[in-house]
C-alpha cells in the first residue's frame, strides 16, 4: 500500500527506497540540509504517471525527479519530457550532463542515473564512489563476472556493488555505508549530484 505523498513545497521523486537512503546519506555527508521531502514511488512506471500531479500541487515551489537510465536514457529522458508536457512545462530538447532544472513555478529538475550521459544505475553512480585504487573493488569485480551462465546476476554493477560492500569489515547497506565514510563523497559525480540539488532546491 502506498501512503499519500506529504504536501510540501519542494519535493524530490525516486524510484525506491535504495534511492531514498542513499540521497538522505550523501546529502548528510555533504553537509546539505534535506529540507525537502524525498517520496519513494515504489518504481520507475509509477514515478513517470505521477509526475504531471506533482508539478500541479498547490504551492509546489521546486520538484525533483531521479530516475534510472537503465538501458535506454534517450527513452527515459523523453517518458520526462513527454509527462512534462502534460503538465504544461517546457523542457528543452536535451538533457543537461550536470542536471537538467527547468525554471519555472514549480522549478523543475531531472536526474538520470548515473549521470545524465550514460545508460546505467543507482549502483553505477555509487560505484563512482568507491575510492580510487581499492584492492576489494577490483576482485568483487572478478567474483561477479566469473559467476557462470545462466547464475551470473544481472545487472553486473548491482551485484558488484553489493558483494564489495559485503567484504568491507562491517557490511552495509549503501546509505548507511555513506554514512560510515566507506565512499568518498567528494567525488566529482557525488558533487555534481549535490551541485544539481542545490540549484534546484536552494531558495
Amino acid at each position: 500500500m502506498i501512503r499519500p505523498n506529504p504536501v510540501s513545497e519542494r519535493v524530490l521523486l525516486v524510484e525506491g527506497r535504495d534511492d531514498e537512503r542513499v540521497i538522505r546519506e550523501l546529502c548528510e555527508h555533504a553537509g546539505f540540509s534535506c529540507d525537502f521531502s524525498i517520496i519513494d514511488k515504489n518504481g520507475k512506471d509509477r514515478l513517470l504517471r505521477s509526475i504531471r500531479n506533482e508539478v500541479e500541487v498547490s504551492g509546489r515551489t521546486a520538484l525533483g525527479v531521479v530516475l534510472d537510465a537503465n538501458n535506454d536514457i534517450a527513452a527515459r529522458w523523453q517518458a520526462v519530457r513527454n509527462q512534462l508536457s502534460r503538465a504544461d512545462t517546457a523542457v528543452q530538447p536535451d538533457l543537461d550532463p550536470t542536471g537538467s532544472v527547468i525554471q519555472g513555478m514549480p522549478r523543475v529538475g531531472v536526474w538520470i542515473m548515473p549521470d545524465n550521459q550514460n545508460e546505467g544505475q543507482l549502483e553505477d553512480f555509487v560505484a563512482a564512489m568507491i575510492p580510487q585504487n581499492d584492492v576489494v573493488w577490483p576482485l568483487a569485480q572478478d567474483y561477479i563476472k566469473s559467476i557462470p551462465d545462466p547464475h551470473r546476476p544481472s545487472p553486473l554493477i548491482k551485484a558488484q556493488v553489493h558483494a564489495w560492500l559485503a567484504a568491507r569489515p562491517r557490511p552495509r547497506h549503501m546509505g548507511t555505508a555513506i554514512q560510515a565514510g566507506d565512499f568518498d563523497t567528494q567525488a566529482s559525480l557525488a558533487e555534481s549530484f549535490i551541485n544539481w540539488m542545490k540549484r534546484l532546491f536552494e531558495r
